[in-house]
């Protein structure tokens, strides 16, 4: 374990007993020479995610580095503590409910960033399937637009990302330890991580299907959707998302004063002030108060609220 590693894969898990043996064994079956290391971090599981990943660790410690927590810190705590014990030159994440269905794929694109140091990363597409593994072709991810070639302009204007988190690889920079990936959301961490490497430099976006990624929307679920669709404050939280996110562009990355990240931001906002009105409650009074400040234009979201108050009235 102390031998050169040219890739570290970080897998983060959390009550994903059904899914990570096959997230493990599509990593495993990686066909190439290089020599990878996969972290896995399981945010303290009350399944069996954690002796599943014991039991893969005891069969492969030259490849498996189990982080098993005792104490739930949230995805975003735990993806970053993972990348900052990532040793490996290049750094592919795999959430531990998704899996790769390209054999080559880790092969294939270190392959790519070292002969095109011009661009920070590469991501390509991925496939939908269901809580049982099942295809659904019909459906892409919505926050995806694959480009050629996507630069911080595009994700600026867009507010998408070149790829899904499972067909992404990245250069190892230092930056991957920033507070930033927890202050902004203590679960989501895409966008984060994808506004910080497009500041670094472009990502280029192949056509290869090289993932599946797993789409589940069930009350009672520990999965990303079936929490987030049972939060009823979810357009508040998906709102200040982007705002903490843009704060922080601004001092870091030199964001222009007249660029705004979120493209979303009005309708979660004016869906916001409707909920507030048919569940009224101080907390989403309080909760409103902050969307306004933090939004970075408060005249234009102050005029939305009484603009949206107007057309529930008619």
């Amino acid at each position: 374990m102390n031998q050169k590693v040219d890739i570290s894969v970080v897998v983060m898990t959390y009550f994903h007993e059904a899914y990570i043996a096959q997230c493990l064994d599509s990593i495993l079956a990686q066909e190439t020479d290089l020599r990878y290391e996969i972290l896995v971090g399981d945010d303290a599981s009350q399944d069996k995610t954690p002796e599943i990943i014991r039991d893969y660790a005891e069969r492969y410690p030259d490849k498996i580095r189990p982080f098993l927590r005792t104490k739930n810190i949230g995805a975003s705590r735990n993806d970053i503590d993972l990348m900052g014990k990532a040793r490996g030159k290049y750094i592919a994440p795999l959430e531990g409910d998704d899996y790769w269905v390209s054999r080559h794929k880790l092969q294939r694109q270190w392959e790519f960033l070292e002969q095109h140091p011009e661009y920070i990363g590469c991501c390509g597409r991925c496939l939908m399937v269901d809580e049982n593994g099942q295809a659904d072709y019909t459906r892409s991810p919505r926050f995806v637009v694959n480009r050629k070639v996507f630069t911080l302009d595009d994700y600026i204007d867009l507010w998408k990302l070149p790829g899904q988190m499972g067909t992404l690889m990245y250069r190892n920079i230092p930056e991957r330890r920033l507070p930033i990936f927890y202050q902004a959301h203590q679960t989501v961490g895409d966008k984060t991580l994808f506004l910080i490497l497009l500041s670094k430099g472009p990502i280029y976006c192949d056509t290869e299907i090289l993932s599946c990624y797993r789409y589940v929307d069930n009350p009672g679920r520990h999965n990303w959707f079936s929490t987030h669709y049972a939060n009823p404050y979810r357009n508040y939280d998906m709102f200040m998302y982007p705002c903490r996110l843009e704060t922080w562009a601004r001092k870091n990355i030199g964001l222009p004063p007249g660029k705004h990240l979120g493209k979303q931001n009005e309708y979660r906002f004016c869906r916001f002030v409707e909920e507030l009105v048919r569940e009224p409650s101080l907390k989403r009074v309080e909760y409103l108060a902050k969307m306004v400040a933090c939004g970075h234009q408060p005249a234009k979201y102050s005029g939305l609220i009484l603009k949206t108050l107007i057309a529930m009235s008619e």
